[in-house]
């Protein structure tokens, strides 16, 4: 359960990334419904770049000895 936890993870990051990556640079035009949605994505989005800031202070303390 673990393991699936990590992926479905890193899925999110990496669509949130690229959303975020687009929405500045406009690769891809997005549909008028996501636009509507745009701030609970926004939302969203920050909440899991915070959580893995904290998971990244979490690594640090387990590799420094």
């Amino acid at each position: 359960m673990d393991k699936k936890f990590k992926i479905i993870f890193f899925l999110s990051y990496l669509v949130f990334g690229a959303y975020f990556i687009n929405s500045s640079l406009n690769f891809i035009t997005l549909p008028e419904f996501i636009s509507k949605i745009d701030n609970w994505i926004l939302f969203i989005g920050g909440i899991l770049i915070i959580v893995g800031g904290i998971n990244s202070l979490r690594a640090g303390k387990k590799l420094s000895y």
